[in-house]
């Protein structure tokens, strides 16, 4: 009995028992090690040391580089000196390039104009209405009626289109879609919903093939929605210059909170919803012609902006067409006013680390003891607008992406977070066994052998609520197929905040964990064979 209560105790401790219990690791791993490896890998390591560290964070947090925001001049700055530092510890750019920069094209979207009125009365955006530029196109109307549509589905096995001119006219459709009381759908005929249900861009693509001028959506979650999109419409969005040349042409679009629907449809309200219920009773679709006075004028506008990521390349021996790539974003949320958002652990403190990580390698390159497999390390731009820098690296690689053997992310690694307040030896892992046991086996190891952190794996678990595995610039690369690895050491109460400075870094942690990941990607980058990629992406 003591025996099984010891290995119950070990399998708790271990996060093993955690790890059976969900499809991905979500345990604790502290490793009980004796004496270190010692090889030439640990000399190398030196090279990363917390005064160097220090001195690269400090420039990069400084009010001089102005938040280091997307499209500023405070950006522009942070990715010469990424730069120059490349450039003084002899780290080149990648063949083919003339300097470390690869150059992005961004464009800022936002609403120069927007207005939605019922009866010359004027709703508010975010509070009554959400309408997104980067999701609309310039827009002015009037009319007089308004055409319920159901559920604005044109399928095969179920259209609301079906028998109906909606040329240049506005329509109110619910999301989702019909389903009977047996509970299955009326398109796919089972209990699976189709995606008609998940992807409102296919609506909205119908809508503009049909020639509708604007669609109204029933909002029932309005308020959920308008805080997921209240930066979007308070501020300019972004989009890649490619990702809007690629867009499919949709018809402009105004999601209705429940209490201005009531206002819309006023008398109506009754002969709407019994429409609803008997398109979900019997499958086939019925409208409801509403007489009503709108008028809408949708004005965007925008400007180009200049993006770069600055790309540092050690070129391995043998294998040198494999490649690891080490990333970090260097860009943050800029200034508000004449205040500064310095973003010292966002993420000064992630690329101070791969800045180092670079000169570690090109080092052990100079020396004669460069990796089997080239390294890229690589400073993005971008991350905090939806991952633009990397998402734009991915779709035009440098290095072919069937090359490109892990991605190794690093995002705030400078501080602690209020579960490890008094301990600095841990950091959070993410991603490590999504796509390839193998990285979570080597990335184990390297820790035992080296480092001997605690590894927490808490963010890993496929049911976070923070869902940070989809939040860094790894998840382009996993998206991809790629193994990707994130290091992050949590979120504290100066995050996003212009109290992130870098006199609350702790350098003493960013050494240690800066050293590990270099551990990592040197094992990576000299093992015999190559990540095997065996599990699915989710």
């Amino acid at each position: 009995m003591k025996i099984l209560r010891f290995l119950l105790a070990f399998l708790l401790l271990s996060g093993s028992y955690l790890q059976a219990q969900e499809k991905y690791f979500s345990g604790v791993t502290t490793p009980q090690y004796g004496p270190r490896l010692t090889d030439p890998a640990t000399k190398i390591a030196e090279q990363i040391q917390r005064d160097e560290l220090k001195e690269i964070l400090y420039y990069l947090a400084s009010d001089s580089c102005k938040g280091r925001e997307l499209g500023s001049s405070g950006n522009d700055s942070a990715a010469e000196y990424i730069a120059s530092r490349f450039r003084s510890f002899q780290v080149s750019p990648p063949p083919g390039m003339k300097d470390h920069f690869q150059n992005v094209s961004f464009k800022w979207i936002y609403w120069k104009k927007m207005n939605f009125k019922i009866d010359d009365f004027e709703f508010r955006n975010l509070w009554d209405y959400v309408s997104l530029a980067r999701d609309n196109q310039n827009l002015n109307l009037e009319t007089e009626e308004v055409l319920f549509l159901g559920y604005g589905i044109d399928d095969p096995a179920y259209s609301d289109y079906k028998n109906q001119d909606v040329t240049g006219k506005v329509i109110l459709i619910y999301k989702g879609e019909p389903v009977g009381k047996n509970g299955n759908s009326h398109i796919t005929g089972k209990k699976e919903l189709s995606a008609w249900s998940s992807d409102i861009q296919l609506k909205l693509q119908a809508a503009h093939k049909h020639g509708v001028k604007l669609v109204l959506i029933v909002e029932d979650k309005f308020k959920e929605l308008a805080d997921a999109k209240r930066m979007d419409i308070l501020s300019p969005s972004v989009l890649l210059a490619k990702e809007e040349e690629s867009q499919r042409p949709q018809a402009n679009s105004i999601y209705l909170s429940s209490t201005l629907v009531s206002k819309l449809l006023g008398s109506y309200t009754k002969k709407v919803i019994q429409a609803r219920d008997k398109i979900k009773a019997k499958g086939k679709p019925k409208s409801v012609l509403v007489k009503r006075k709108i008028s809408a004028e949708q004005v965007r506008d925008g400007n180009q902006v200049r993006g770069r990521n600055v790309l540092g390349y050690i070129e391995g021996t043998d294998k040198k067409d494999e490649v690891v790539v080490v990333t970090a974003h260097y860009d943050h949320i800029g200034m508000k006013g004449k205040e500064v958002f310095n973003g010292a652990d966002d993420n000064a403190s992630g690329t101070s680390s791969v800045i180092l990580i670079a000169k570690a390698l090109q080092a052990a390159k100079t020396s004669g003891l460069g990796p089997r497999r080239s390294v890229l390390c690589m400073l993005v731009t971008g991350e905090e607008k939806g991952l633009l820098g990397s998402m734009y690296y991915v779709n035009d690689p440098v290095f072919p992406l069937e090359n490109t053997v892990v991605n190794i992310n690093v995002d705030m690694v400078g501080r602690t977070d209020a579960k490890y307040k008094d301990k600095t030896d841990y950091i959070y892992v993410i991603g490590s066994d999504r796509l390839s046991k193998d990285l979570h086996r080597i990335h184990e190891d390297v820790n035992l052998g080296r480092s001997g952190l605690t590894l927490d794996y808490t963010y890993n678990s496929e049911n976070d609520p923070n869902r940070y595995y989809y939040r860094s610039d790894h998840y382009n690369f996993a998206e991809k197929g790629i193994p990707a690895i994130f290091f992050f050491s949590g979120v504290h109460e100066d995050y996003h905040r212009i109290t992130d400075d870098a006199d609350k870094i702790l350098f003493d942690k960013t050494e240690k964990i800066a050293r590990h990941i270099f551990y990592l990607a040197w094992e990576l980058a000299n093992a015999n064979d190559r990540l095997k990629v065996d599990q699915v992406n989710k």
